[in-house]
């Protein structure tokens, strides 16, 4: 319900129950906190220009209560939220939420979101949590609520915030960003592809080279085969190893691609959408989904034969007299 005047010396005792306690961070840390020094008239005031404050009450007991108000109702001194406005354009501020310590983990504070978010479909929401020190249960109850984190900026007190945000989705945007998504998904699949390729050809032609060095109308003597096979060994080892490098990133790139993806397609499911790339994932056994299997097995492919390689040189007799099987390695 709406609060008024008779809620707010509850309010006030409540705000000042979980009010931010520097001696026991580990339970702030746990239960969560506030910093805003409301004071008896701040509240007062913001009965009658806040868009949003409202009480959960369970007979004459304030359980808990949410103030929040848009960029147009701001008060001069609020550094942060000025700062947002600026660089975003319009928004509207959490800028409380408390429920008493009898009615935690009861669904409270959800409620309350859920009741303001269902009658703003407008501009985004933001909240400031406060991170110095980690308000944890005020991070993670935010995620679970669907917010993203923004951005974190540190007001002139010097307390640094994480800035939360949720935006009611768009059918439009979602199919648009969805189709973006997949041709990144599928190009950066294609690219590791053609790393492994550009991967073979170069070993190829280095074995090819050498053979024609080391061959019966080559190089005959061992002063200049030695050296030149232990060369090609360092250059293939060298390869190898950077080639595998470039498809590991490749496929942290290709998993990255895939989770942006499927999250588009959790939201366009609830607008009747249907799942493809996150398909059965959650299902047992199919965990293999999630990941990129063939991606490992790019990496080994680049990375196992410089390693053979390696290792058949310092396997070699001293009197082996060519270097011919160490670039055979390579093919």
């Amino acid at each position: 319900m709406r609060a008024t005047e008779e809620h707010l010396a509850d309010v006030v005792a409540l705000a000042e129950s979980r009010r931010l306690d520097p001696s026991d961070p580990a339970a702030a840390n746990r239960d969560g906190f506030l910093v805003s020094d409301y004071t008896l008239d701040d509240y007062r005031g913001r009965l009658t220009n806040a868009e949003h404050f409202w009480v959960a009450v369970q007979g004459t007991e304030v359980l808990g209560f949410l103030l929040a108000y848009s960029d147009e109702r701001l008060e001069p001194e609020e550094w942060l939220n000025h700062r947002i406005k600026t660089a975003l354009g319009s928004f509207l501020v959490i800028k409380q939420i408390c429920v008493s310590r009898s009615a935690t983990r009861q669904g409270t504070a959800s409620r309350l979101y859920h009741h303001v978010l269902e009658q703003w479909p407008t501009s985004p929401v933001i909240a400031a949590v406060v991170s110095e020190p980690y308000n944890q249960a005020s991070s993670q109850f935010h995620h679970k609520l669907g917010f993203e984190e923004l951005t974190r900026l540190t007001p002139p007190n010097g307390r640094q915030r994480i800035v939360w945000v949720w935006r009611k989705p768009r059918e439009a945007m979602l199919q648009v960003q969805y189709a973006v998504a997949v041709d990144l998904y599928k190009h950066e699949d294609t690219t590791n592809w053609h790393k492994l390729n550009n991967f073979f050809y170069i070993t190829a032609a280095m074995a090819a080279a050498v053979a024609v060095a080391l061959g019966k109308d080559g190089v005959e003597s061992k002063e200049v085969a030695r050296p030149l096979a232990l060369i090609i060994t360092v250059i293939g080892f060298g390869c190898s190893v950077s080639f595998s490098q470039m498809l590991r990133f490749g496929r942290r790139y290709l998993l990255a691609r895939k989770n942006a993806v499927m999250e588009l397609e959790e939201h366009m499911a609830w607008h009747g959408g249907q799942r493809i790339v996150g398909r059965e994932t959650n299902a047992v056994g199919n965990g293999w989904l999630k990941s990129s299997p063939t991606g490992v097995i790019m990496m080994i492919h680049t990375f196992l034969p410089g390693l053979i390689a390696v290792i058949r040189k310092i396997g070699t007799p001293r009197d082996a007299g060519c270097g011919c099987h160490v670039v055979a390695a390579f093919v």
